[in-house]
């Protein structure tokens, strides 16, 4: 056997090809294997170093081995990553199965969209009436106005709707979407290749396959919803859009044929419905409407009328507290009432900045007027101007219940007449009478209503029913805005007058009456009184909206200036409340001044700095409100207050310090109002503490201004901080030979009587020293009030010399004697 493998090696040493001597040696080996001794071993190891080809086979093996490693660990990786990119695959669609979840239980309830929609096509429906489609025979322009209003409510509410229910609509398709999209993912479907994973993956897989399936069907059921939903809002808008059109031909047709067309305004009309409930419910519409979309505006009127009523009352009461009367008001309608003023000033003001509110609402605001300046009048003028008002005042309820009636019928033309003859009436009446006119203001806007009813009585008798109408609404009213704004006027310049002589009184003058303002003014009053009145008259009308509306809608759109984007309507509004903020503020600097406050000594040291906190909150919450309401990120307000905060650091040092002063004057309160102060070389009382300086009044009368950074950096002296109780002295001497017992107890008798020296802590009097001519002493002692100083001062001298006196006790002075010497030799 042996020798059969040597022959082998012989063989395999004459080739060459590795090949070969690797298969004639491997079969060497095989067929030797059982029964080959060492010897042989020791040989073939020997045979085969020689030949060279150990180490080559060994790495012809590690690599075999090393490849089919590699492949069994790069099946395994990919096999892994198949598996986290299965895994994530089953999270994502699991988390937008719960994202859709959620947005199928939030809350779109669509029985409750479904019924407002059926609400507002109902609305419409109303609205229309006898408008579109079978119209009545007299189509009246307040019935026309009123449904103009609520139609562009209705496409408000509609569009709104309809914003919301196509929002929700994207929402529910992009999440189907997204689960569509995770579930066509081919990483969904791969298989993992040992056992454990797949059964992993067949749970998981079974689990994802049901919930996509319940999701699925959700998803598809509430979105058919929503889209059934949409249909029906955009119905209704489309259909809403259209009546709008045809609402406004109608007005326009009806303005052109304001002179022209005739209709029989004292035939009873055909129609099937009860113009009176149907005239309520729609004033009723067009208020709730109106109400709810400017709920802030009005609540912000009313409490206007509050602050106003107060700030009327405060003034009120400080000419009470001076020793004013009652009847010395009079003449003064803010002062003689205050709350009846606050409505007509507020109402008669704040009409111009509502927006556009509907003839109904601002009728109600003239007639509360009227009432009001009614209620202001009653004691002021005389009682034929009474009547004349409370016949006007009757006037202008019957025409508010004509306005109220929107369809026309029989009746109504008949009140329409009624109300022309006593408004006819009330004009011949007035002329007649007009000596007792003192303000022919009133005299002149009768008239011109009296002659606006007769010819509203000449254009409704001739089948003019619009014009007629209109013609009386503008009589009655014009009289009542004119008389309202009248006052109103003249109640800011009673403001200003109560001011000014608040500031110049004399709390020890004799009180007389207050005389109020004479009603003589320039042309520019007068011409302002009628632009408002005028501007008020026709604000209802179409043709005013035609021409305001294109306005209005430019100074709300929305421009660009590179990225910044901005409406001027929101400019207008940022000025309004940083000039309205500052006024507020002034108000309460008014308020807070001294010379405007009847004090209570001891209540006015905590008004100062909580007035000034006040006037700080006003001002920081009306530029807060003033950004917010125009839009401005807070990224944005971030910049400017960056930009100031570099402008501060280089150039308003001075100014910051003043106010950071005055805020820690405002909290730690080293110096209140009132206080009796002491700063570098001015002394006085406290007047104001302002947000950047303070007003400080000398004894002399003079105010003088100081910065709130010199009243902290320089030594300020407060001799009432803690109290208004003072120390005060009386330095004198009293002869030799006095007796100092008796001396000392009649000082004592003379503090005791005096009401003003406070016996806690006890008056001192001591004896000094022994002078050159007299016995020196000093009387120690207490007062009230820093105030009372100089005046207990002077009291005790006048007592302490009549005392002395009575007694026999002198008071010494200095005497010297001058002896003269003649004769004297000029030489020595």
């Amino acid at each position: 056997m042996s020798n059969f493998a040597f022959l082998l090696l012989n063989i395999a040493k004459k080739y060459k090809s590795i090949g070969f001597k690797l298969f004639l040696i491997a079969f060497t080996l095989f067929s030797s294997m059982s029964g080959i001794s060492q010897n042989t071993k020791t040989k073939l190891d020997s045979i085969v170093k020689e030949l060279g080809i150990k180490d080559k086979a060994s790495l012809i093996i590690l690599k075999g081995k090393a490849e089919t490693e590699k492949k069994i660990r790069e099946e395994k990786y990919i096999n892994y990553q198949n598996i986290q990119k299965q895994n994530k695959l089953f999270n994502l669609i699991e988390f937008e199965i719960q994202n859709a979840k959620f947005l199928l239980t939030k809350g779109f309830n669509y029985k409750d969209v479904a019924e407002e929609i059926h609400q507002l096509k109902d609305w419409e429906e109303f609205a229309v009436k006898g408008i579109v489609g079978k119209k009545f025979r007299v189509l009246t322009d307040r019935n026309l106005s009123s449904t103009s209003i609520l139609l562009d409510e209705l496409l408000n509410r509609s569009t709104d709707r309809l914003k919301k229910i196509s929002l929700e609509n994207q929402q529910l398709s992009r999440t189907q979407e997204k689960i569509d999209s995770l579930v066509a993912q081919k990483n969904l479907y791969y298989v993992p290749s040992d056992s454990v994973s797949r059964e992993i993956y067949r749970l998981q897989s079974e689990r994802t396959s049901k919930n996509i399936a319940l999701i699925s069907k959700r998803l598809k059921n509430a979105i058919d919803s929503i889209q059934t939903l949409e249909i029906m809002g955009d119905r209704l808008k489309y259909k809403i859009e259209s009546d709008i059109i045809e609402n406004n031909r109608l007005r326009k047709l009806e303005l052109d044929q304001l002179f022209t067309k005739k209709v029989p305004v004292f035939e009873r009309p055909i129609i099937n419905i009860d113009p009176f409930t149907t005239s309520i419910r729609t004033n009723y519409l067009v208020m709730y409407f109106y109400l709810i979309n400017n709920k802030n505006s009005i609540l912000t009127m009313f409490l206007l009328i509050l602050g106003t009523a107060i700030y009327f009352r405060l003034q009120k009461g400080k000419f009470i507290d001076l020793g004013y009367k009652k009847e010395m008001l009079l003449d003064i309608n803010i002062l003689n009432s205050p709350i009846s003023a606050a409505f007509l000033v507020v109402f008669n003001l704040y009409q111009f900045v509502l927006p556009m509110p509907p003839l109904i609402f601002s009728i109600i605001l003239w007639t509360i007027s009227i009432i009001s300046l009614t209620i202001m009048m009653q004691h002021t003028i005389k009682t034929f101007v009474w009547k004349v008002l409370i016949s006007i005042f009757v006037l202008n309820l019957l025409a508010f219940f004509d306005l109220i009636i929107l369809i026309h019928f029989v009746g109504e033309s008949f009140l329409i007449l009624a109300i022309n003859t006593l408004g006819i009436g009330i004009g011949i009446y007035s002329f007649i009478n007009r000596a007792q006119f003192q303000r022919k203001i009133y005299l002149w806007y009768i008239i011109i209503g009296a002659i606006l009813q007769i010819f509203s009585f000449y254009y409704l008798v001739n089948g003019h029913y619009n014009l007629g109408k209109f013609l009386m609404t503008k009589a009655v009213y014009s009289i009542v805005v004119i008389f309202s704004l009248y006052h109103t006027l003249i109640a800011l310049k009673e403001i200003n007058l109560v001011s000014k002589i608040l500031k110049t009184i004399d709390e020890d003058s004799a009180k007389k009456t207050i005389k109020g303002i004479p009603h003589k003014f320039n042309f520019g009053f007068y011409l302002l009184l009628f632009v408002s009145c005028f501007i008020l008259m026709i604000r209802n009308t179409y043709i005013f909206q035609s021409i305001v509306d294109p306005f209005r809608n430019s100074i709300s759109e929305t421009r660009n200036i590179g990225n910044i984007s901005f409406t001027f309507e929101n400019i207008i509004i940022f000025i309004l409340i940083i000039l309205f903020s500052g006024f507020i503020s002034k108000a309460v600097s008014f308020l807070a001044s001294d010379n405007q406050i009847v004090k209570n000594k001891d209540k006015a040291k905590n008004i100062g700095s909580w007035m000034f906190l006040s006037r700080i909150t006003i001002v920081t919450v009306g530029v807060l409100i003033a950004f917010a309401s125009t839009g401005i990120p807070l990224d944005r307000i971030t910049l400017i207050i960056s930009a100031l905060g570099v402008g501060i650091g280089f150039g308003m040092q001075s100014l910051v310090n003043n106010l950071i002063s005055g805020l820690i004057i405002a909290f730690e309160k080293p110096v209140n109002l009132n206080d009796i102060i002491e700063v570098g070389t001015q002394s006085g009382k406290m007047k104001s503490i302002g947000i950047r300086s303070s007003v400080v009044t000398t004894y002399d009368g003079a105010d003088v201004v100081i910065p709130n950074g010199d009243l902290l950096n320089q030594n300020l002296t407060n001799w009432t901080l803690g109290s208004n109780h003072r120390r005060s002295q009386i330095r004198f001497g009293v002869a030799y030979g006095t007796d100092l017992d008796l001396t000392k107890k009649l000082l004592l008798e003379i503090l005791a009587k005096n009401k003003n020296i406070l016996m806690k802590p006890k008056p001192a009097i001591w004896f000094t020293q022994f002078g050159d001519n007299s016995i020196d002493l000093v009387v120690m002692y207490w007062i009230k009030h820093f105030d009372f100083d100089y005046a207990v001062k002077s009291q005790l001298i006048m007592s302490i010399d009549k005392t002395l006196k009575e007694n026999k006790i002198v008071i010494p002075f200095a005497q010297q004697d001058i002896h003269i010497i003649k004769d004297i030799d000029p030489e020595n």
